[in-house]
């Protein structure tokens, strides 16, 4: 018999992993890993940019890893900062939000601070949990 203790250090971990898993994300990308960063997304998984852009949101591992490669080609430097992130576990599947500040240094020198909101889909897999959706859309309008 499940107690409701059990249940409760059950979410907690998963809550942890997850939160994990949006901390490697921005590791991944921010020091331009692509193979590290595609392992972390379900293999039929949706990425979604077209808040900051991007004309079509991106659907299963090849797709998105043509979008990531293209995005780490644009840039010469950035960093990720997440936060406030909200999860809701129910048994293998889970969503969440996450505000993340990301740094970005271009080509050129220039330098651009981005403020977004993720909002996700993950799901459990053989080897731990994964994006399932990830959509990016800014936290605040254009000055």
């Amino acid at each position: 018999m499940t107690t409701t203790q059990d249940s409760l250090q059950s979410t907690d971990l998963d809550t942890e992993q997850i939160r994990r898993l949006t901390h490697e994300y921005s590791w991944a990308i921010d020091n331009f890993l692509l193979d590290e960063l595609l392992g972390l997304f379900a293999e039929d998984a949706v990425f979604d940019m077209r808040g900051f852009g991007a004309p079509a949101e991106s659907v299963g591992h090849e797709e998105v890893r043509a979008t990531f490669a293209a995005l780490i080609d644009s840039l010469s430097g950035c960093v990720h900062l997440t936060m406030n992130h909200l999860i809701d576990v129910d048994g293998d599947t889970a969503t969440g939000t996450v505000y993340c500040h990301a740094f970005v240094v271009n080509p050129d020198g220039s330098r651009a601070d981005n403020l977004a909101l993720y909002e996700d889909s993950y799901v459990r897999s053989g080897d731990g949990w994964k994006f399932s959706q990830r959509s990016v859309k800014p936290l605040l309008p254009a000055a």
